[in-house]
C-alpha cells in the first residue's frame, strides 16, 4: 500500500494553487446544488500533468471532504430523518470497491479514452437532462426491481469514475426513487459520502493519490459545500437548484474544449 502522503518532487506554484482553490469551491458549490462539478477538476488534474489514473484517483480527496460537508449540513438540520436510504447506501459502498478495481485494470492510454467519452456524454446529458429533473411534485418512484438495477449502475459508475455522479444520482434519486428536489439533494450528499469513502481507500490501497493537489482542492471545497447547502435549503432553493443546471453544463462544455 503506497500512501504517496508527501511527494517533495511536486511544488505548486501561487497561481496554480489559487487555480486549484478555485476550482475547488466550484466543485464544492455546483455538486452540492446539482451535480457536475467534477467535470472541472479531472480535467484540470489531467492538464496540470497527473496521468489519468493519479487524476481520476485524486479527483476523490476534495469529494469526500466536500460530500462529508455537505451531508453534515444536511444532518444538523435533521434532513435524513424517516428516510428510507439503506439499500442505497448499501449500492454505494459496492460501487465504490468495484468500480475503482475495474477502472484500473485499464491501461494509462485506454483510461485517458474513456474519460474523454465520459465527459462528453456527460456534458450531452446534462445539456439535455429532462427539465422535470429540476421540478416538482416528483414523478413517482419505479418499482423495486428497477430502483435496485438503478442504484447498483449509478454506483459502480460514480466508483469507476465519478464525472457528472452528482448529477447521475441526482436523477436516481428523482426518477426511480420519487424524491422531491429538496429531500433528492440532501439524500443525495449522503449517498455520494458512502460511495466517495471507500473509491478513495482504494485508489489509496493502489498508490494513485496525489495529495499535494487534492488537499488544494479539498480545501475549496468544502468552501464550495458549506455555501451550497445554505443556497439549497433557503427559500428560493428549488429555483438556485434548477437554474444551477445550465451553468453546470457550460462548464462541462468549456472544459471539454479546454480538454
Amino acid at each position: 500500500m503506497n500512501l504517496n502522503f508527501v511527494d517533495l518532487s511536486q511544488h505548486l506554484s501561487t497561481v496554480t494553487i489559487g487555480s486549484l482553490l478555485i476550482i475547488g469551491a466550484l466543485f464544492g458549490l455546483i455538486n452540492t446544488i446539482a451535480g457536475g462539478g467534477s467535470i472541472l477538476t479531472l480535467p484540470a488534474l489531467m492538464m496540470l500533468g497527473l496521468e489519468p489514473h493519479a487524476a481520476n484517483a485524486t479527483n476523490r480527496v476534495g469529494g469526500v471532504l466536500q460530500t462529508m460537508s455537505a451531508a453534515i449540513g444536511f444532518w444538523r438540520r435533521g434532513t435524513f430523518k424517516g428516510e428510507r436510504i439503506g439499500f442505497l447506501l448499501f449500492y454505494a459502498l459496492l460501487g465504490g470497491i468495484l468500480g475503482p478495481w475495474v477502472s484500473l485494470r485499464l491501461s494509462q492510454s485506454s483510461m485517458a479514452l474513456v474519460i474523454q467519452i465520459c465527459l462528453a456524454m456527460i456534458a450531452l446529458f446534462t445539456i439535455g437532462a429532462p427539465r422535470r429533473l429540476f421540478q416538482d411534485p416528483p414523478p413517482p418512484p419505479k418499482g423495486k426491481v428497477c430502483q435496485h438495477i438503478a442504484a447498483f449502475v449509478v454506483s459502480f459508475y460514480g466508483g469507476f469514475l465519478q464525472a457528472g455522479i452528482g448529477l447521475v444520482s441526482l436523477y436516481l434519486l428523482r426518477f426511480f426513487c420519487g424524491f422531491d428536489l429538496v429531500r433528492g439533494t440532501a439524500v443525495k450528499a449522503l449517498y455520494l459520502l458512502t460511495l466517495t469513502i471507500p473509491t478513495l481507500l482504494m485508489f489509496m490501497w493502489y498508490g494513485q493519490v496525489r495529495w499535494l493537489f487534492g488537499a488544494v482542492i479539498a480545501l475549496g471545497s468544502i468552501l464550495g459545500a458549506t455555501l451550497g447547502v445554505h443556497l439549497s435549503l433557503s427559500e428560493s432553493g428549488h429555483k438556485i437548484i434548477r437554474s444551477a443546471l445550465p451553468v453546470t453544463a457550460l462548464l462541462m462544455v468549456i472544459s471539454l474544449i479546454y480538454r
